[in-house]
């Protein structure tokens, strides 16, 4: 299992790559870009774990990339099109790319389509998925947890935290308590509840770690289902 994905976004409409990987980021993925395919083949000693070509690009043949890539890397490939006749997704499926999206591309496809070929190539995270609905926490085994409201704002200040932090600070404020030795403890005392609710006596699981003197740093990736 990895931590974090890389995607290598293999596109020339800036219009359309530039939002697409806004949200990919914001998915916590890697996103490596390349407007052409001789730049796409300068990138390839960079680390990357899926490919999104589009397969309209203005210099070379996408297809022969296409065949370049999955010979080399052996990577899932998702092609993108304003082509959508049979033939065209024909070629390309017989080329080994793993997935044929039409333009225009709506991005909750896309993602749930990244997200199958990480699971089919034993690629996936090892994420906690954090609930806004449902106000809940589940672990990468599948097993859910339910949080109250204020262990709920603690996991969202670390999602959106870059590093999984939480500063003693912000766990006062979460609080609503000063810098005192009592909401320290208090802190503490929360902290310590989460862990016991999620780790379930099961002293191999560790979650937090904890920074002396600074706060807490929670030890999985995090990533969040809104309603």
């Amino acid at each position: 299992m990895k931590d974090k994905i890389t995607i290598l976004f293999v596109e020339n409409d800036i219009d359309f790559s530039q939002p697409m990987e806004k949200l990919l980021i914001l998915e916590k993925f890697n996103v490596i870009t390349a407007s052409s395919i001789d730049l796409a083949k300068q990138k390839i000693d960079q680390k990357f774990d899926i490919a999104i070509f589009d397969t309209n690009l203005s210099e070379g043949n996408p297809i022969e990339l296409l065949r370049f890539f999955k010979k080399k890397f052996k990577k899932p490939v998702i092609l993108l099109t304003v082509k959508n006749s049979v033939n065209d997704r024909i070629v390309g499926l017989d080329n080994n790319a793993d997935y044929y999206l039409p333009k225009p591309v709506v991005f909750e496809e896309l993602l749930a389509v990244i997200k199958n070929l990480l699971r089919k190539y034993d690629l996936q995270p090892s994420y906690w998925v954090l609930d806004e609905l449902n106000l809940t926490i589940t672990d990468p085994e599948n097993k859910t947890y339910t949080l109250t409201i204020t262990e709920y704002n603690i996991f969202k200040i670390i999602y959106e935290s870059d590093e999984n932090y939480i500063s003693r600070e912000e766990i006062y404020q979460v609080l609503g308590k000063k810098s005192t030795s009592s909401s320290e403890r208090s802190g503490d005392m929360l902290i310590s509840r989460i862990r016991k609710k999620i780790d379930l006596g099961n002293k191999n699981k560790k979650t937090f770690t904890s920074i002396r003197g600074k706060g807490y740093k929670f030890l999985s990736k995090l990533t969040i289902t809104k309603p």
